[in-house]
């Protein structure tokens, strides 16, 4: 009875997770494709100087002529919208990071074994959305004399997105590193964690804990890495450009705390093996 209760337990736990973290894909990519389109609206040159000519004619008129264009109106309509959009990504950012914690705190409910399958199985889900889920947005813009303040590029980033980007445009070193440290080596060694669960009574299990626990200090790589990726894209920030975190960022911050949290109760899910004279 306790064992299905554990499985149920878990079942629930994941499926939550995998809810919300696919919520806050969505609601991330929907806020992204609003705010491509308000800025992109904003990039129209000739757009741009008919509204500040009927905002001048507006106000030498004191409002008797001029009135605002149908594309005035979209934009406003396309802001309200983002604003909607991004209250929404970080209320169900805000969920989510609420259910890792809950699930965090299975391990005064469940089984030690069901403890490790259950964060090893939630390492995968965030990873996969972490990587996929946009995690910085980028404005350049600049203040042009009588125009105002004009937009000339937009662009939302994604772990995989930056690594194609890169790749396609020659940073090799940089790319493969993102793509080592960020995506490959992550996948490995959490489908390891599952595995060693799984079957403990090997040998290979006990050198694979062995080697993450070699490997120790590199435990914070991905996170490094993600910095480094952060700093690579803000770089040569000025008064021209804006940058945003987006809730990818948070997707992969939340993988990196269950994936670390699972090494060490894999670790001593063998040490209480070993003891109990298990081979």
């Amino acid at each position: 009875m306790k064992k299905v209760i554990e499985i149920f337990i878990i079942l629930v736990a994941l499926g939550v997770l995998i809810y919300f973290s696919f919520n806050s894909y969505t609601t991330a990519k929907e806020l992204e494709g609003i705010k491509q389109e308000y800025y992109e609206a904003q990039m129209d040159i000739g757009e741009l100087l008919q509204r500040r000519f009927d905002s001048l004619l507006s106000a030498i008129s004191f409002g008797a002529i001029g009135k605002k264009s149908s594309k005035v109106e979209d934009l406003e309509r396309l802001k309200a919208k983002a604003l909607i959009a991004q209250e929404e990504n970080r209320r169900v950012t805000l969920t989510l990071g609420g259910v890792s914690i809950a699930i965090l705190l299975t391990y005064f409910l469940v089984s030690l074994k069901s403890y490790a399958l259950l964060l090893g199985f939630a390492s995968l889900v965030t990873l996969i959305f972490g990587i996929f889920t946009p995690i910085l947005m980028i404005v350049i813009h600049k203040n042009v004399h009588y125009l105002g303040d004009i937009i000339l590029s937009f662009e939302s980033k994604t772990i995989a997105g930056t690594i194609m980007h890169l790749y396609s445009n020659g940073n090799y070193p940089v790319a493969i590193a993102i793509l080592l440290f960020s995506i490959v080596v992550p996948f490995l060694k959490t489908l390891s964690m599952i595995a060693v669960t799984f079957w403990r009574e090997f040998h290979i299990a006990q050198r694979l804990v062995r080697l993450f626990k070699d490997l120790g200090k590199w435990s914070m790589l991905d996170v490094f890495v993600v910095a480094l990726l952060l700093v690579y894209l803000s770089a040569g920030s000025t008064e021209n450009s804006y940058s945003e975190i987006e809730s990818g960022l948070y997707l992969f911050l939340i993988y990196v705390i269950f994936s670390i949290v699972t090494s060490i109760v894999v670790e001593r899910l063998l040490k209480q093996g070993i003891a109990k004279g298990e081979p």
